[in-house]
């Protein structure tokens, strides 16, 4: 009896010193680096990152969205459920709660939709959107996290490519020169961009209203040698 207790606390002692088992994280890097349509944003790609973070089994992740675009190029749209946005994501689970814990918040919308939304001319359902307004855009260099909230426990990573091949889509504007293009990240077919040019048209003067000015300077200045001759 004594020396099954001995056995039997043994036993316990070992099975409170083992390492507790390490549950498996979920990570994930998506990079809006493709020119879907449009004109090709300023900066060099990737131009948008968005990186996710949780833990199998759970009802919860972090989803971090960065804008590495350059100069005047921003994120906005998003105006109502269906409407075209500023940035989307095609997720295989429901969410029930989005919540922003910091930076740039999208203040004009953050919403899930299973019935997706507008995203232009990019294919595919997407039913993840962010939308920001005219008075607080998505522009360079900023950020914004958020706490995503799932109705079912995750196995895997929720961000997968639509029926389209697209992971995230979204819309630049401001690109330099009054432009704006669609980037997506995935392994779809885009019809790709070109770079925001403005041509600006030099006006030559005309040989004889070259001669009408300079006779207008002469006559100026005439005049205002008399005026001081005689004041």
């Amino acid at each position: 009896m004594k020396r099954l207790l001995v056995l039997s606390g043994l036993a316990l002692a070992a099975i409170v010193s083992m390492p507790a088992l390490a549950v498996p994280s979920i990570s994930a890097t998506i990079d809006l680096d493709t020119v879907f349509a449009g004109n090709i944003p300023d900066g060099a790609a990737p131009w948008l990152t968005a990186t996710f973070t949780s833990e199998q089994g759970s009802h919860s992740g972090t989803l971090t969205l960065i804008s590495n675009t350059y100069g005047s190029d921003f994120l906005q749209g998003l105006n109502s459920k269906k409407s075209t946005i500023g940035w989307t994501f095609y997720l295989s689970q429901t969410i029930t709660g989005i919540d922003c814990t910091s930076g740039t918040c999208a203040d004009n919308g953050a919403a899930w939709n299973a019935g997706g939304f507008n995203s232009g001319p990019v294919p595919g359902v997407f039913n993840l959107a962010f939308g920001w307004s005219s008075g607080n855009r998505f522009e360079s260099g900023d950020s914004v996290v958020y706490d995503l909230t799932f109705a079912s426990a995750l196995t895997g990573d929720p961000f997968v490519l639509n029926e389209s091949d697209w992971l995230s889509a979204a819309h630049v504007q401001g690109i330099i020169g009054g432009c704006s293009g669609w980037i997506v990240s995935g392994t779809g077919r885009a019809q790709g961009g070109t770079p925001c040019t403005t041509t600006f048209t030099e006006v030559v003067p005309e040989p004889a209203e070259l001669g009408m000015f300079g006779l207008g300077l002469l006559l100026t200045g005439l005049f205002v040698g008399l005026r001081r001759r005689y004041s």
